[in-house]
C-alpha cells in the first residue's frame, strides 16, 4: 500500500519529536492505536473515546463518526473505498468535540446527562430509498407525539410533529391521522410517521395518579363524562370541592373505554407494526405525599427547632418513602406485531 513510499517510522518519529514538547497536549480518538503503531508515548493526552463514555461502558467505544453526528450534529467519515478518512475532518471533530465538553461540563455526553431524544436519534436515521409514493416525502425518518395539552413544550420538544388532545377520544383520532398521514400533506407528511408516541390519561386522570394538580380537575370531568358516556351513564356531578367522586362503575367505564380507545389505536396500524402499551408507573400518591412531608421538614428544619417543627422527618419515614418509590416505580406493558 506504500510502495513507493520510502519515508520510515523512524523519519515519523523523529518529525513528531520535532513538533512535540512534553507538555504538548494530544487530541485524538483511541489515541492507544495510533500510538501504538508510532512505538510512542506521551504524558498529556485527551482521547475522545474515553472522554464520551460508550452507553454500555467500558471497554467498548463509540466511534468517532457517530459521535460527531449525535454531539456536533456533523456528518464526517463519507468516503468510500479508496477515499478512505480525512484526517483533518477526523481531527477537527476531535477537537469540536473536546471544546463540547468544556463548555458543558464533565457531565456532558454521559448517562448522568440526559439521554438522547428518540425523535433526534429518528432524525439521523434515513428511510430506504424506495419509502413511500407520497410526493415530496421526506428521506428522514420522522417522529411525532400525540398528548393530552401541549406536548411540544413537553415530550414533543424534539419531534417533528406534535398534535395536543384536550381528552383519550381526540388522542385515538390524533394517532391514527399520524399514522396514516394527510391527504394534502399538512401537519403530518402524506404518508405518515415512522415512530408515534401517544398517551391516553383518562384513567389516569380518574385514579387520580396525575401529578399536576392544576388541571387535574378538570381532567377527572372530562374523563368521567368520556366514561359515562361511552356506556349509556349520566353526566357528572360536581362534588362539593369542585372535583367528582369517582365511583367503582365510572372506574370500570373508565377501564372498558382505555381497552376500547387501544383497540382503535392497533386497528389503524398497517401490518408489520410494533405495538407497544406500557402503564408508565404505579401509584404515585403515596410517593408524593411523603415527598412533600419532606420538602417541609427541610424547610422548617432550617428555621426552627425541633420541638417546634409541625412535621418530623425520621428513618421512618424514610423507608415508608423508599418503599412508596418503589411502588410508584412498578408498572406492567406488552409489545406486539401486527
Amino acid at each position: 500500500m506504500l510502495d513507493p513510499i520510502t519515508t520510515t517510522l523512524s523519519d515519523i518519529q523523529a518529525r513528531l519529536l520535532e513538533i512535540l514538547h512534553p507538555k504538548t497536549i494530544l487530541i485524538g480518538h483511541s489515541l492507544n492505536s495510533d500510538l501504538g503503531a508510532l512505538k510512542m508515548t506521551h504524558p498529556f493526552i485527551i482521547d475522545t473515546s474515553i472522554l464520551y463514555q460508550h452507553p454500555r461502558g467500558p471497554p467498548l467505544k463509540s466511534s468517532l463518526k457517530f459521535l460527531t453526528q449525535k454531539y456536533i450534529g456533523r456528518e464526517i467519515q463519507k468516503g468510500h473505498g479508496s477515499e478512505g478518512h480525512d484526517s483533518i475532518e477526523d481531527a477537527k471533530a476531535c477537537l469540536d468535540l473536546v471544546k463540547q465538553k468544556c463548555e458543558r461540563g464533565p457531565t456532558w455526553g454521559t448517562s448522568e446527562a440526559s439521554g438522547e431524544s428518540i425523535f433526534r436519534r429518528l432524525g439521523r436515521s434515513h428511510r430506504p430509498a424506495n419509502h413511500g409514493t407520497y410526493t415530496g416525502a421526506s428521506t428522514r425518518r420522522l417522529g411525532g407525539v400525540v398528548d393530552w395539552g401541549q406536548p411540544e413544550k413537553a415530550f414533543g420538544a424534539f419531534a417533528e410533529v406534535c398534535i395536543g388532545c384536550k381528552d383519550d377520544e381526540e388522542v385515538v383520532r390524533g394517532v391514527q391521522t399520524a399514522v396514516s398521514g394527510d391527504a394534502n400533506g399538512g401537519k403530518v407528511p402524506g404518508d405518515g410517521l415512522d415512530f408515534v408516541w401517544a398517551r391516553l390519561r383518562g384513567l389516569e386522570a380518574l385514579r387520580g395518579w396525575w401529578n399536576d394538580s392544576r388541571n387535574l380537575n378538570d381532567a377527572v370531568l372530562i374523563a368521567k363524562a368520556a366514561a359515562m358516556a361511552a356506556h349509556g351513564g349520566p353526566e357528572p356531578a360536581f362534588a362539593s370541592n369542585g372535583t367528582t367522586e369517582v365511583t367503582p362503575e365510572v372506574l370500570a367505564a373508565a377501564v372498558t373505554n382505555t381497552v376500547s380507545h387501544i383497540t382503535a389505536i392497533y386497528d389503524s396500524l398497517p401490518p408489520c407494526t410494533a405495538f407497544i402499551v406500557y402503564s408508565g408507573t404505579g401509584d404515585p400518591r403515596e410517593m408524593s405525599k411523603l415527598q412533600a412531608q419532606q420538602q417541609q421538614f427541610k424547610k422548617e428544619y432550617r428555621l426552627k427547632n425541633w420541638d417546634e417543627l409541625s412535621v418530623k422527618w425520621t428513618d421512618v419515614e424514610e423507608q415508608a418513602l423508599k418503599r412508596a418509590v418503589q411502588t410508584a416505580r412498578n408498572g406492567l406493558g406488552f409489545v406486539t406485531i401486527k
